[in-house]
């Protein structure tokens, strides 16, 4: 009896070991994570916006001011020093351009943070509200490689074939250019001929807006 409990306490007093050095070898893991080699030093960033601050935000300023005092404002332009997104949405973001890329059976080349302006006007043409008139925004946009070059591109083709449609840098769509069988990943079965989509099909932009930017805080 004394020794089957000892094999018993033996028994747990390994699980419990066992348990501990999981969770530990779990943790170096996650701490393990290498760093990307843009990751720049806080005194670089605090730089960087301060350039910013003195290079461009007065010229903004002024311009935005011309246009008020002409339509008769009198309220100062604030002008927009960050764009925000919630982590979840941008998670939720990377995962559905990941996963229509995989469904055109094409890779992801590059992540585009294009800077934007937002109309002088109260709604956009699909009727969602402009909340930030005239303030500056980003947008967000993959890319696919084609001939060592970098092209935006939206999804096209039918629900079936879906197909990447390429587009120039000012998101202009681009006819009559293809990618070759070497340029796609290697379960394609198919080759895009970046046509003009089906009308029957809803292309599917991978482009986004829509962030929460705003002017420097007034403690600042």
């Amino acid at each position: 009896m004394v020794i089957i409990i000892q094999k018993l306490l033996t028994f747990v007093l390994l699980l419990i070991l066992f348990t501990f050095f999981g969770s530990c070898q779990e943790e170096i893991k996650k701490n393990d994570i290498v760093a990307p080699k843009q990751i720049i030093p806080i005194t670089e960033a605090q730089n960087m916006y301060t350039n910013y601050t003195e290079r461009r935000l007065p010229l903004i300023k002024k311009y935005e001011d011309s246009i008020n005092r002409n339509s008769g404002i009198e309220k100062e332009f604030d002008v927009a020093r960050f764009v925000s997104y919630d982590y979840q949405t941008i998670k939720q973001y990377l995962a559905f351009i990941e996963n229509e890329a995989e469904k055109a059976n094409v890779d992801i080349s590059t992540l585009r943070f294009y800077f934007s302006n937002y109309p002088d006007k109260p709604f956009f043409e699909n009727k969602d509200s402009v909340l930030h008139p005239r303030q500056n925004s980003i947008i967000l946009s993959p890319t696919i490689k084609k001939e060592n070059r970098d092209y935006l591109f939206y999804i096209g083709g039918s629900e079936s074939q879906p197909q990447p449609i390429l587009l120039l840098d000012n998101f202009e769509e681009i006819r009559g250019l293809g990618l070759s069988k070497t340029h796609l990943k290697s379960h394609a079965s198919l080759v895009p001929n970046f046509v003009k989509p089906n009308p029957i099909f809803a292309s599917k932009s991978l482009t986004m807006n829509r962030g929460g930017s705003a002017p420097p805080p007034q403690h600042q």
